[in-house]
């Protein structure tokens, strides 16, 4: 039973936290029990109109429940008691307006229940307004009904002739009683709640300020228990203390002195770790000077390229790419590999690499592409081939180009690196053979294939490493991707070479954004 007056209470009262003293719950309330109330008024007559044959009158009843089910759902969620304070008066008053035009006296030859209804909602309506919107707000609506009651009485234009004078009078002198009533009623409510209120604030204020100094109190006397307490047991954890702090700088003193010899040992071997340092440095500065001389000159290119770039930034000094070129009667031989590893790994490789297409290019006079790069798989196996076994993680991805000075024709071949050409700001990729040239986890001959183009002026030719997509952000680890890498030599293939070489340090600069340097970087550019 309690639980179920909780609910009705709850439901009466649309959610809003209190009791029956505050305005908004009081408010509240009294629209929820108006609503039920009209709704089982409305209820019966419709009921009753569409069992004595009036089905409009009947659904104008249910289109009023309605709005009245829509108001109380409304006031639950928004909680806005004004809003629908004033909609449920203004809708009573259109309900007023509506018997007004709709009924009349016995003259018209309308039975009692056509009546009665419009009188109930006269009545019912001053009390409604007055406690909902207060005295000031309800008597206006109470003036504007009224007056356009008088005013309908008064005239011929809405038939108001027909309502006879003693029910003009009864109507309109109980109306005005009970308005009268209602507004004494809701100024004394008003009065009466006002100085209730003031009393309730400060007995409040003074029942506040008594607990708060009862609790001070409280508190002041907890704490000084419990400073005593305290101290007491501080006493005791001193006398303890002193006797630990005593066997404490004993074992420090002997520390100290352990620290002294161990940092003199730690001296020693961090002077011996930075000249081991210094000597490993020195060393892999000298190899890069070897490196670097193994690499071609730009000489070739500046006779017969009046525009390119060479782009070459190992990770760490000495690096796994290397280029080529090599000029063979009216053609170049130009080649960009990248080795497996970085460092002093990919730098070994990268030398034999080196010797290897060399002493293919230079001494066997082969300029065939696909045939330098099986000849180059075949003798980098046998060199790296180790107890009759192939270590599949070492080998060279490489991009080989031959390019007739004479002709402008372009032969490729290519071991996993393609080559870019760019013309008209449209890209032509020529696609690598998924074959590395270097050891292979499946034992055949290398078989790479030839690929022509016929070139045109104003070609940009770029031939690259892995170095520049596989960069990562430091900031989401994300690489840089090889369809950016295209759209950016797209967007840059107008400008000369030399500032090309400029835009991709500056583009590769802003995507490392201060992070480490993920591989080695060697992209190698030919305007035709």
């Amino acid at each position: 039973m309690k639980r179920l007056k909780q609910l009705f209470y709850n439901f009466l009262s649309s959610g809003i936290r209190g009791s029956l003293i505050y305005e908004d719950v009081r408010k509240a309330t009294l629209i929820n029990l108006f609503a039920l109330c009209g709704m089982v008024y409305l209820l019966f007559y419709s009921y009753r109109m569409w069992i004595l044959g009036d089905p409009k009158l009947s659904l104008i009843y249910i289109y009023c429940i309605a709005v009245i089910i829509l108001m109380q759902i409304y006031l639950r969620i928004r909680r806005r008691i004004l809003f629908v304070s004033h909609i449920l008066v203004i809708g009573l008053l259109c309900l007023e307006l509506f018997f007004l035009f709709r009924n009349g006296s016995t003259d018209l030859k309308l039975p009692s229940y056509y009546v009665f209804p419009g009188i109930y909602w006269y009545y019912i309506f001053p009390p409604f307004s007055l406690f909902m919107l207060g005295r000031r707000v309800g008597s206006y609506y109470n003036i504007v009904l009224i007056g356009f009651t008088i005013f309908f009485f008064s005239t011929d234009y809405f038939d108001g002739h027909l309502y006879d004078k003693e029910f003009k009078v009864r109507l309109l002198s109980v109306f005005s009683a009970i308005f009268f009533f209602s507004f004494f009623f809701e100024s004394i409510r008003s009065i009466t709640f006002s100085a209730f209120e003031q009393t309730y604030t400060k007995k409040t204020q003074y029942l506040k300020v008594i607990s708060t100094k009862n609790n001070a109190l409280k508190r002041t006397n907890r704490e000084v228990s419990n400073l005593s307490e305290e101290l007491r047991t501080q006493n005791e954890y001193l006398k303890v203390l002193n006797k630990e702090l005593v066997d404490q700088n004993e074992k420090i003193a002997l520390q100290n002195k352990l620290m002294e010899v161990q940092g003199r040992e730690i001296t020693a071997q961090r002077d011996m770790l930075i000249q081991q340092r210094q000597s490993i440095d020195d060393s892999i500065l000298y190899a890069s000077y070897i490196q670097k001389a193994l690499l071609p000159t730009d000489d070739i290119l500046k006779e017969n390229f009046s525009d390119f770039f060479i782009l070459y930034r190992p990770r760490n000094i000495i690096g796994g790419d290397f280029y080529f070129y090599k000029k063979i009667d009216d053609s170049i031989i130009i080649a960009a590999a990248d080795c497996t590893g970085h460092g002093v790994p990919g730098a070994l490789l990268s030398m034999l690499g080196i010797a290897s297409l060399s002493e293919i290019v230079y001494r066997l006079g082969i300029t065939n592409t696909s045939v330098i790069l099986a000849e180059m798989c075949r003798e980098m196996r046998s060199i790296i081939k180790r107890n009759n076994k192939y270590d599949a993680k070492d080998g060279i991805d490489i991009a080989l180009c031959k390019i007739n000075l004479n002709t402008n024709e372009l032969e490729f071949s290519g071991a996993y690196n393609p080559v870019y050409i760019i013309r008209n700001k449209e890209l032509i990729q020529l696609k690598a053979d998924k074959i590395p040239v270097g050891t292979s986890i499946f034992e055949r001959e290398p078989k790479f294939t030839n690929q022509d183009l016929k070139l045109q002026k104003d070609d940009c030719i770029y031939l690259f490493s892995d170095g520049f997509p596989d960069q990562l952000n430091p900031i989401d680890r994300k690489k840089y991707l090889a369809r950016n890498f295209q759209n950016l030599l797209i967007s840059i293939s107008d400008s000369n070479m030399n500032r090309q070489k400029n835009l991709l340090e500056n583009e590769f600069e802003r995507w490392r954004n201060g992070g480490d340097q993920t591989d080695d970087l060697m992209i190698l550019g030919i305007r035709v």
